[in-house]
């Protein structure tokens, strides 16, 4: 009988567990795309996003108007306080209303950040953190509020049983009593032994691990920020999470994924029979390779978007990311900086002469050539991935002779071609009926045209030229794409890579808006994808509060909120 207390405790202790477990389910289940309890967190969300948006923004802008030295605890603290705006945002329960005040605060804050320094160590670093946040909220026990308690309750309980039953052996052990079963006790004790220290063992682990997730060790030190009696508690607390959390770790690959149309079909092409035999069944080989995201290709991203966020040509309208129209591609020919770079355009010991003029009329024809306020999503990304591999092979001394500016935006817009084709190809993001014909058929294009060259080189000089001896008309895609390719090679270097650079920069935001809550969500169990970092980027740089909105049929102010509000999100703050 004395051997019940422990059982009874290890009983409770393994309730509670199976308790926590089927909570989280249905806690992150209610977020999950297509739950049926979705309809109800869009009614929180917009009281929460009304109560915390412009907090969020104004300490962005002190840390960047204060010139505050970027660390840990900064970024931190940020990414806790707007966690909820961020989950939300990324799981598209942000109700479509613009909160843009009459005041320029927005416009302030894009420009800090484009004037800051460190501008994407901070911007790409919260992104990080806001995304691991989310990731433990939706993928591990450590993101609710049950979590916190149970940890260490079962910690203790756990350790009670163990010390009580020691405690039963010990008291029997003295007493020497006589056992019914003495030639199965001592194997019996062992057993039991085993069981309660690994049982022990694994609450030990859990705590660990509950401090190398990210949600409530940063949730628990954001909140106690301010008070002065936990100030010992929290600093303790930082130094271990610090050590054992996430502050150096990569949360993602690091990586795009890089699927190149032409250069997969010249390696199906020359696959040997074993492959062709495995393809004619239907097993494909994948032909996608992995670079490393680099610094350069990650500022090219955060420029555009800054000089999208503060260019007077863009109207509210132009940062609508329902449809894709290439307005960013069509504005940036008329901006002052579309002649210019940071640096000189000429490098030294060469004239002017070997550079020819940048002609704003010769982009314009070559948008119009595209058509890219026209075709769409699926074809215009085919059409510039030809253009981005002609211009590629048709200046390969840009990389020489041009300033590095334009060679960073070279090396960005070759890296965001292949990952979008990735996208299209290989994760069929927004890719419909006429997507799929698309792609058959330019894939179908590219494997005809092969037969008439010899390799890759040859392939992108005879689409250049436009050669008559192929009648390249019959190639809708290649021929448009010489089209095209023929007007951007008449602009300098710098514009027409910042122009190819602006294409795929809008694309990327286009795939990263509308793909769908379900593929970031399903993606950041796998690590995450970049795609998913620039929906992150938007929500940073306030676009979300720039965009235009239509007319709303239910005005907000006449849905009652508070009756809804507690009782479907209890545990929201305040």
């Amino acid at each position: 009988m004395r051997l019940m207390a422990p059982m009874l405790i290890m009983f409770v202790c393994g309730v509670g567990k199976y308790a926590e477990r089927a909570w989280d389910l249905r806690r992150a289940g209610s977020r999950a795309p297509g739950s049926r309890s979705i309809a109800g967190h869009v009614t929180g969300a917009r009281r929460e996003f009304e109560r915390e948006v412009f907090w969020y923004y104004d300490r962005l802008n002190q840390i960047l108007s204060e010139k505050l030295q970027l660390n840990f605890e900064l970024v931190m603290e940020v990414a806790t306080r707007g966690f909820q705006l961020s989950l939300d945002f990324l799981m598209d329960v942000i109700p479509a209303k613009s909160l843009r005040p009459e005041t320029d605060w927005n416009e302030g804050l894009v420009a800090r950040i484009k004037s800051s320094e460190n501008r994407a160590d901070l911007v790409y670093r919260l992104a990080e953190v806001q995304l691991s946040l989310i990731y433990d909220y939706l993928y591990t026990k450590f993101g609710g509020f049950l979590g916190v308690l149970h940890r260490p309750t079962t910690f203790v309980l756990t350790s009670i049983a163990l010390s009580s039953f020691r405690i039963v052996l010990a008291d029997q052990n003295q007493k020497g009593t006589p056992t019914p079963t003495s030639s199965y006790y001592g194997t019996d004790v062992i057993i039991s032994y085993i069981l309660l220290a690994g049982a022990f063992a694994l609450e030990i682990s859990s705590i660990l691990m509950w401090f190398t997730s990210s949600y409530w060790p940063y949730m628990t030190i954001a909140s106690l920020q301010n008070r002065r009696r936990h100030k010992a508690f929290q600093t303790m607390l930082l130094i271990i999470v610090r050590r054992l959390g996430r502050e150096s770790r990569v949360e993602w690959s690091g990586k795009l994924p890089q699927y190149n149309m032409i250069g997969a079909c010249i390696r199906e092409k020359q696959a040997g029979t074993w492959d062709k035999m495995m393809l004619y069944i239907g097993i494909e080989r994948d032909y996608t390779t992995q670079v490393v995201v680099s610094p350069e290709v990650r500022m090219v991203l955060l420029d555009r978007l800054l000089e999208i966020a503060t260019s007077t040509s863009s109207a509210a309208e132009d940062l609508d990311f329902g449809t894709f129209r290439g307005q960013w591609a069509r504005n940036g020919v008329h901006w002052p900086c579309f002649s210019g770079c940071e640096e000189a355009a000429h490098p030294p010991g060469r004239s002017s002469e070997d550079h020819p003029p940048s002609s704003g009329s010769a982009a314009q024809e070559a948008l119009g050539n595209s058509a890219i306020q026209d075709l769409d999503f699926v074809s215009s990304a085919i059409l510039w991935h030809f253009v981005t591999d002609i211009c590629l092979e048709a200046s390969p001394a840009d990389d020489h002779h041009a300033n590095s500016c334009s060679s960073r935006m070279r090396r960005a817009s070759e890296e965001f071609s292949n990952y979008i084709m990735y996208l299209v190809i290989k994760c069929s993001i927004m890719l419909g009926s006429d997507g799929h014909y698309g792609v058959k058929v330019a894939r179908r294009d590219v494997t005809l045209f092969l037969g008439m060259v010899v390799d890759r080189t040859e392939f992108i000089q005879k689409v250049r030229d436009g050669d008559l001896a192929l009648n390249l008309k019959e190639f809708p895609a290649l021929h448009r794409a010489h089209r095209v390719s023929s007007e951007l090679l008449k602009i300098k270097a710098h514009n027409r890579w910042k122009l190819i650079a602006l294409v795929w920069v809008e694309m990327l935001c286009y795939v990263a808006h509308n793909c769908g809550a379900g593929f970031h969500a399903k993606h950041l169990s796998t690590g995450g994808e970049f795609v998913t970092h620039v929906k992150m980027l938007l929500f940073i740089l306030g676009f979300p509060l720039r965009g235009h909105t239509k007319e709303q049929l239910f005005p907000s102010e006449e849905i009652e909120e508070r009756k809804f509000f507690k009782s479907s999100h209890p545990w929201r703050r305040g």
